[in-house]
């Protein structure tokens, strides 16, 4: 059982008063899921080896934020009513121009392998963190480089946002492994033939995939994923079997086949479709959502009317992205603003606003507890960022962070039915990977009896203490 205790120091530069908070946290299930296995994939190495030593990697990282979040063990992400007003990493400084990262105090830090504590020492500069403090976190070491966003984040490529506590790969849209013609958002879709893979359920040892037969027919394919067991008559190599094929209800409106993108909201519980007949969308213009509901796969369509003032971009199987009853699509012409539908009421539309960015020149790769991460494109290195769209607040960040996975050919992320951290990467026909965590997580949650604000006249020093009970 881990316990830890923080202290904070606000000293003003000018008086040389010194204002000190004390508190204790709670300890959150991260840490417990990233060391939980995962049906076959169990390689002792990866956890023992990759990770070690854990204070470090996996308590590496500090989050300050401005509101404070529910002390709840399943809360492992911080919601999007909170913002971050500063972040620090383990034994590294900030030699950025990026005001909200702050420096690790090697001097002061102190580990006890006997007494079995790690004390982290944050050095905070006049001009870093400034504003309301109401909550500190510790997360990993990838997710203290603003691993929530901020206005001038420096990229960092050594920092990637995600890690893999799992070894090995299990095919499941790589056409060779799989037994039948599957894919995902990487291998595109060919009407009436590939199935996209859209979820996995792993406890239940099912994979989900969708196939469009026609403009009027949708059917939802299930094939085993052997995670949990194996026919000692079959290989789960070159062939995932069928478990069933369900074809549904006739589409009252048919789809426009030309353009599709889709993904799996995890909030609704929903599949969604989108289908466009062109690459773009012009003012006025119309494209479809489908939604199919996983619980009894009852199917709703919308047609969706282009009321911004700009052409929309529907090329790719990233176009558009749902998330708690909006989607989001980003303008066909630099500097690419994402605009908010409400689904089914296109006169409701937000532009969501950029800061501390040129252009949105991203693709939508996953949801997280409000926020959606987008990625580039970009095959230069210098221009790989992760974005953050916090639906909230309607505002897009760059992080620190340099690619999701470390690859710029913009793999595939599946959510993980009932494991709220896990996520599968895939590239289609490509190749395939395996599961990942988002490492901005939350592996404790201290909330300060009262806010405080640190401004510009103040320098800061967060002491936080882990032990092991």
């Amino acid at each position: 059982m881990l316990k830890g205790k923080m202290t904070i120091e606000l000293t003003d530069v000018n008086t040389g008063e010194v204002n000190v908070i004390k508190e204790e946290n709670m300890v959150t299930n991260a840490l417990a899921n990233i060391f939980a296995p995962l049906g076959h994939l169990v390689n002792a190495d990866t956890i023992y080896n990759s990770y070690n030593s854990y204070f470090r990697t996996l308590l590496g990282g500090l989050l300050l934020f401005d509101n404070n979040i529910e002390e709840d063990a399943s809360q492992l992400y911080a919601p999007s009513n909170t913002n971050m007003v500063g972040c620090a990493v383990y034994n590294t400084q900030n030699n950025t121009t990026g005001k909200m990262r702050g420096g690790y105090n090697q001097t002061e830090s102190e580990f006890n392998s006997k007494q079995k504590y790690m004390k982290f020492v944050y050095d905070f500069t006049t001009s870093q963190a400034n504003g309301t403090i109401s909550c500190v976190c510790l997360t990993h070491q990838l997710g203290g480089y603003n691993g929530y966003g901020s206005n001038d984040a420096v990229l960092n490529t050594g920092a990637t946002l995600a890690i893999s506590p799992y070894s090995g790969t299990l095919q499941y849209v790589y056409t060779s492994y799989t037994g039948g013609n599957t894919g995902d958002k990487y291998s595109g879709c060919t009407v009436g033939t590939t199935e996209l893979l859209f979820l996995l359920d792993p406890d239940n040892d099912t994979a989900y995939y969708f196939k469009i037969k026609n403009a009027n027919s949708i059917s939802i394919v299930k094939r085993r994923m052997y995670l949990k067991s194996v026919s000692v008559f079959e290989n789960p190599y070159s062939q995932k079997a069928l478990i069933e094929e369900t074809e549904l209800d006739a589409l009252a409106t048919a789809l426009n086949t030309s353009y599709i993108a889709y993904n799996y909201d995890v909030n609704e519980n929903c599949l969604y479709i989108f289908s466009s007949a062109s690459y773009y969308i012009n003012t006025n213009g119309t494209f479809q959502i489908t939604r199919i509901k996983l619980s009894d796969w009852s199917i709703r369509q919308w047609t969706m009317t282009n009321t911004t003032n700009e052409q929309l971009n529907t090329n790719g199987m990233r176009f558009a992205f749902a998330d708690n009853g909006f989607v989001y699509l980003k303008g066909n012409n630099s500097p690419y603003e994402i605009y908010k539908f409400e689904i089914g009421n296109s006169a409701n539309v937000v532009k969501m606003k950029r800061n501390g960015m040129g252009s949105n020149d991203g693709l939508p790769m996953y949801a997280m507890n409000g926020r959606i991460y987008y990625q580039t494109s970009s095959s230069s290195s210098s221009n790989r960022h992760i974005y953050i769209l916090n639906t909230e607040t309607d505002t897009i960040l760059k992080t620190e962070n340099f690619e999701i996975y470390n690859c710029y050919n913009m793999p595939c992320y599946t959510p993980v039915l009932n494991h709220p951290m896990l996520l599968y990467c895939s590239f289609g026909n490509y190749t395939t990977s395996t599961f990942f965590i988002p490492a901005n997580y939350l592996a404790t949650i201290n909330n300060l009896s009262e806010p405080v604000t640190k401004t510009a006249d103040k320098t800061m020093k967060i002491t936080y203490t882990i032990q092991e009970q």
